[in-house]
């Protein structure tokens, strides 16, 4: 069973990341020199009717009589300064979101990739050994496009990250229902102990099912972080040309909205995505320590159990026979009562470690993928037990007499 989940617990989603970052780079690379004109030109025609403006309440104020309206020198003077800046940094390409994109996100990406690795113990080499996914081999003229490869090596190595840390729980599981109705166990304890052997079963059943649940979820995260790095690159250019009228007065609201929706919101739904990535190692680190503590000696630290869950020292050791001996019916069931009750929780708990970040969680379109998967798989079960039924009785229904 620990060979069947080695070799089925996989970075599923891994690939089609891989394929779609380089679809999407290959693609914003292409057109981003004519969204930038297009860009300049549209910045170019609003600062003229700024221009125009400011000499209409102008030109009305000596009219009237009235002193000269300062809206120039408030709004037309700053404007003017700020779109010779932008223009400079349009005129120059993808190198400038390059740029940014290697001193923000991708420090962001390393930085939660060595948290998650800290958390569950486990080295780089160790990830790569269990996760054996290993991203498809570019050419130098990827460097030279609007993401750079090592932002894709950072997000896949962190998926990777989590899905290693879900082999072992989901191992965990295996090896509950495993000691439970061990021979030796069996011959040891007498049958009397049958109940809470049973107990303990469901226990490790419940956590089988529910981590692969969760793993087969958590496949379709990449769907998050991929559409934000569209959504950001492809809005990029828009996002440089609302710089020229930030800080700039008397300018529409609409304007200051639609330039904080597609620069400052983007830049923060991709953040949240690479980091909402990594959630799920906290989440179920907390979690899994919780429910580990059964087995384990009080006085072990949270830090020495979690790396006896993931180096599988806790199978040999903390369920041994002699442990499990120590186990009552009453701790088997309340055991599982608190996982069933965790698992309700795993939400909120998700999204109180991440306010502590002051950070927020966009898997809204992941989580529908994942939900429309499992409908798929219902629909395709429930067709299939059909089918089944049909073909046993010969092709006749049953009727009623």
């Amino acid at each position: 069973m620990r060979n069947f989940v080695d070799k089925t617990v996989q970075c599923w989603g891994c690939e089609l990341f891989d394929r779609l970052f380089q679809v999407i780079n290959v693609a914003v690379t292409a057109v981003y020199d004519n969204i930038a004109q297009f860009c300049m030109i549209l910045m170019l025609v609003i600062f003229a009717f700024m221009i125009l403006n400011a000499f209409y309440q102008n030109m009305k104020a000596l009219h009237d009589n009235k002193s000269p309206d300062t809206w120039y020198k408030k709004s037309v003077q700053k404007a003017f300064v700020n779109s010779a800046f932008v223009l400079a940094l349009l005129g120059l390409g993808v190198t400038v979101p390059r740029l940014i994109t290697t001193i923000t996100f991708e420090p962001v990406a390393t930085t939660t990739q060595l948290y998650s690795q800290a958390i569950i113990g486990m080295n780089q080499d160790e990830i790569n050994e269990r996760v054996t996914y290993q991203p498809i081999k570019l050419d130098n003229t990827q460097q030279e496009m609007f993401f750079r490869p090592q932002l894709r090596d950072r997000v896949i190595l962190l998926m990777k990250t989590t899905i290693a840390e879900f082999q072992s729980y989901i191992k965990l599981g295996i090896a509950m229902m495993d000691k439970a109705f061990s021979w030796d166990a069996l011959l040891k304890f007498g049958l009397g102990s049958i109940m809470k052997h049973v107990a303990l079963f469901m226990a490790g059943l419940y956590m089988f099912i529910t981590f692969m649940r969760i793993f087969m979820q958590y496949c379709f995260r990449f769907a998050d972080v991929i559409v934000a790095m569209a959504m950001f690159a492809f809005f990029f250019p828009l996002s440089l040309m609302m710089m020229a009228f930030k800080g700039v007065e008397h300018v529409p609201d609409w304007l200051t909205h639609f330039g904080k929706g597609v620069g400052t919101d983007q830049f923060k739904k991709l953040v949240n995505a690479i980091v909402a990535l990594a959630s799920c190692v906290i989440t179920y680190t907390v979690i899994m320590v919780i429910l580990a503590k059964f087995f384990s000696d009080p006085d072990v630290a949270s830090v020495g159990l979690m790396e006896k869950i993931t180096t599988e020292q806790i199978f040999e050791s903390d369920l041994s026979l002699e442990n499990l001996e120590d186990i009552t019916l009453v701790k088997t069931v309340i055991l599982t009562y608190v996982m069933v009750f965790i698992y309700k929780q795993i939400p909120q708990v998700t999204k109180t470690i991440l306010s502590a970040f002051n950070v927020g969680e966009e898997t809204s379109l992941s989580d529908q993928l994942a939900k429309d998967a499992e409908r798929l798989v219902t629909v395709a079960a429930q067709g299939a037990v059909k089918v089944g039924k049909i073909i046993a009785s010969g092709g006749e229904e049953k009727k009623d007499e």
